[in-house]
């Protein structure tokens, strides 16, 4: 079934001057210096982009995050790291699953192969696609205010290098995230602490190592050195388990929707997504607490 789909914007503070740098595209963003939202109507239900927000790139063409389109639009959302290194996503509802690999344009939509007029890129720690593939490709009809265009956050990819960075807790836990994404289906190593094989914590430390946080060695120290309990977990909170009385026993990232990336020591033995509603989470589940970076 078409969707119809109405884009408006939340009224919210003017965009400020402040300069975002992508370090890895060199693209310049003009975007607020507060936090922004856009809120879309589908089927007449109001759904919202808070912090990781659609953008406009060279002023014209208006690409979506991919994993919070997921999220806002109830669809589900698979990662898996090809043998080249890359990753290989798969959005799917009830009518179509569109796979596709990042540093590709290259497409499988229902299984056939379709061309994307641009790949999969990367910023500020999210991955984009063009917004109209989506629109085609999930039959989405939609209009929307002429303002949107102009209060968008709007780049322009170049080569160079970032000349300005601005760090937010939403900007850190996107990087974190990406970082983590990146290993999946790397192998789970007792002690493991490198890309060459992982445990619980050894994963959890080298992706925070790597974006500048240094963590206690132990799933059980970090729950200890950590002081801000958190009830409802967000992005880049890290999730504990106890599997043996009152001693935390693994850690994983909360990635959202109710998911953890995490290196199991289970069937997968690998890094992987699972759900906190699995039966072995929701037996050993201790609590979230929050890394601030």
């Amino acid at each position: 079934m078409k969707a119809a789909l109405r884009v408006t914007l939340l009224a919210g503070a003017l965009f400020g001057s402040m300069l975002w740098m992508d370090s890895t595209y060199g693209s310049t963003v003009y975007a607020s210096s507060q936090d922004k939202s856009v809120t879309m109507t589908i089927n007449e239900q109001q759904v919202t982009f808070d912090h990781t927000l659609p953008i406009l790139e060279s002023g014209n063409t208006m690409y979506m995050p991919i994993r919070e389109f997921s999220e806002v639009m109830n669809y589900d959302l698979q990662w898996k790291k090809t043998t080249a290194g890359d990753i290989q996503i798969t959005m799917s509802n009830e009518e179509t699953s569109l796979t596709l690999t990042t540093g590709s344009k290259q497409a499988a939509v229902n299984g056939q192969a379709v061309a994307m007029n641009d790949k999969p890129w990367n910023y500020n720690g999210s991955t984009y696609i063009p917004f109209r593939f989506l629109i085609d490709q999930y039959g989405l009809e939609y209009t929307w205010d002429s303002a949107l265009l102009n209060t968008l956050p709007a780049i322009t990819r170049m080569d160079g290098k970032a000349q300005v960075s601005v760090s937010s807790s939403s900007s850190f836990s996107s990087k974190v995230l990406n970082s983590a994404y990146s290993y999946l289906g790397v192998p789970y190593v007792w002690g493991g602490m490198s890309p060459k094989g992982f445990d619980c914590s050894g994963f959890v430390g080298y992706v925070f190592q790597k974006n500048g946080v240094g963590l206690p060695r132990t799933a059980h120290d970090m729950y200890k050195s950590l002081t801000t309990s958190v009830k409802a977990p967000e992005k880049g909170d890290l999730v504990f388990f106890s599997a043996s009385g009152s001693r935390i026993t693994h850690v994983g990232i909360y990635t959202g929707n109710n998911k953890y990336i995490h290196a199991s020591s289970g069937k997968a033995y690998s890094v992987i997504e699972s759900s906190l509603s699995s039966d072995w989470s929701k037996k050993t589940y201790v609590g979230a607490k929050r890394v601030n970076g």
